[in-house]
């Protein structure tokens, strides 16, 4: 009996075990289901779902407020709707059907009268000064966007001033017609490109799958390393059962043993992972990056490190309880501290430096790498699995070392 027939008959047992089949290969798929239905990306028009929802508010009813309106509309992932009233506006960031408002004052036009040549070259220390608020313009951030609200009265103000600083300019004669004679060239030379605004379509693109793009490959590792559960419990029943035993007494060395009950966890664990990718560009559009080949061995390595752990949790538990507590409690820890609950980014530099000890963080950083740079760094990717591989290798010597000390009732 060699290690291949051990595990064709773990592969068998495996496919009986629809508990544990449901567990490694649908519960995944139906946990990124659930993710997608709660964050628009299914049962919902995704174009939709990837703009930020903007209320705008036009008090002062100008042709100069219209002409701010249309260069927030024109601006990739944006939506901007115009709204009543302030009040309704807020209404609307409450319960969630905006991110943001923008209120246009009244007193828009008269601010916008009084400034000069100098206040649009020197916005810092002229009339404009306090930003928005000095042309009588209000944004309101929505809870989702209350910690980058800086952020978002730049890039309000950037795109208020491409409005602005053309109307104050043509008040001068000198400048009236060179403005003019630009601004034409440009549009001319946009609409014989063919594209108006070619910057629209691709950040709404990235902008919608980099949640996707870290937090799949997140699920995707913590799932892998439930296989420690698993291979526990098959070992206890395998012990308790005494065909552990029985296979000793072969000409099977512990090596040829361990591997053949390894090795169709191995491949549960890659078909998991390669069902959760595909799903993942089924459902969310996710993109596989610029070398989608090199996801294989990221994939192959995770897989590895994740049974070679479970080898060696199996050779610690003893009873059915102890997989319960001990190896669930060791699965839930890891992920915990490796980044798969959040991403490894929103992590303090002590905590990532503490992860790198898992080898859940290792998975991760190489996801991440190619999964969401355009240009990654294969050397990083190619050190991310070598140290996969290394952990994988010692929690299998380990496991056999440990399984060689001890006895296994009939």
């Amino acid at each position: 009996m060699g290690a291949w027939v051990i595990t064709l008959k773990d592969l068998r047992l495996i496919a009986q075990d629809r508990g544990a089949l449901f567990t490694l290969l649908a519960l995944p798929i139906v946990f990124i289901a659930i993710l997608g239905m709660s964050t628009g990306q299914m049962l919902s028009q995704r174009d939709d779902v990837k703009l930020i929802n903007i209320g705008f508010v036009d008090e002062d009813q100008t042709e100069l407020s219209e002409a701010i309106f249309d260069n927030l509309h024109s601006i990739g992932g944006l939506k901007v709707s115009k709204v009543r009233n302030h009040v309704e506006a807020l209404r609307e960031l409450q319960d969630g059907r905006n991110g943001l408002a923008i209120t246009v004052g009244k007193d828009f036009h008269n601010r916008v009268e009084d400034l000069d040549m100098g206040d649009v070259l020197d916005a810092r220390h002229g009339k404009l000064e306090h930003g928005l608020s000095s042309l009588d313009i209000q944004v309101d951030c929505g809870a989702a966007y209350v910690s980058v609200e800086d952020m978002v009265k730049y890039v309000a103000f950037a795109a208020v001033m491409q409005s602005v600083a053309p109307a104050v300019t043509r008040r001068s004669s000198l400048f009236s017609r060179v403005v003019d004679q630009m601004l034409e060239r440009h549009k001319q030379e946009a609409s014989e490109g063919g594209n108006a605004n070619p910057g629209t379509a691709e950040p709404v693109r990235r902008t919608t799958n980099i949640i996707y793009q870290t937090l799949v490959p997140a699920f995707m590792v913590l799932f892998a390393f439930f296989l420690v559960n698993i291979m526990a419990s098959s070992f206890i029943g395998e012990r308790d059962r005494g065909t552990l035993r029985r296979m000793q007494a072969t000409r099977v060395t512990p090596v040829q043993l361990l591997t053949g009950k390894t090795l169709p966890f191995l491949l549960v664990s890659v078909v998991q992972s390669v069902l959760l990718f595909l799903s993942g560009k089924l459902m969310f559009g996710m993109s596989w990056g610029t070398h989608p080949a090199m996801l294989l061995p990221v994939i192959l390595t995770t897989s590895f490190a994740a049974t070679g752990l479970g080898l060696l949790v199996a050779t610690f538990v003893r009873t059915e309880s102890q997989v319960s507590s001990y190896s669930t409690f060791l699965v839930v820890v890891l992920a915990g501290i490796s980044g798969c609950y959040m991403p490894r980014d929103w992590l303090p530099e002590i905590m990532k430096n503490i992860s790198l000890a898992t080898p859940h963080a290792w998975a991760l950083i190489g996801y991440q790498e190619l999964l969401t740079r355009e240009q990654p760094n294969l050397q990083l990717v190619a050190k991310c699995c070598g140290i996969l591989t290394a952990m994988g290798g010692a929690c299998f010597a380990f496991g056999c070392v440990r399984f060689r000390r001890f006895e296994y009732p009939v």
